[in-house]
């Protein structure tokens, strides 16, 4: 048997869905960018580490050790 979802859980559900969103935006919007030239890996990678941290801060915010 399955419990009903609790407040947290479809917070957590919600927030999911949208971080995937916003990840699909983005590969979407690189693709029709095409970045090239001086310093575009850089600015790529940092782009890639800003969603990165951003993600883990939400995952830690609903799941504290």
């Amino acid at each position: 048997m399955r419990h009903p979802p609790d407040t947290a859980d479809r917070t957590a559900a919600l927030l999911s869905a949208c971080l995937m969103e916003a990840a699909r935006g983005r590969a979407r919007t690189a693709a029709h960018l095409r970045v090239r030239g001086p310093g575009a890996l850089p600015m790529m990678l940092a782009q890639g580490l800003f969603v990165a941290v951003a993600a883990l801060a939400v995952v830690r915010l609903f799941h504290p050790v």
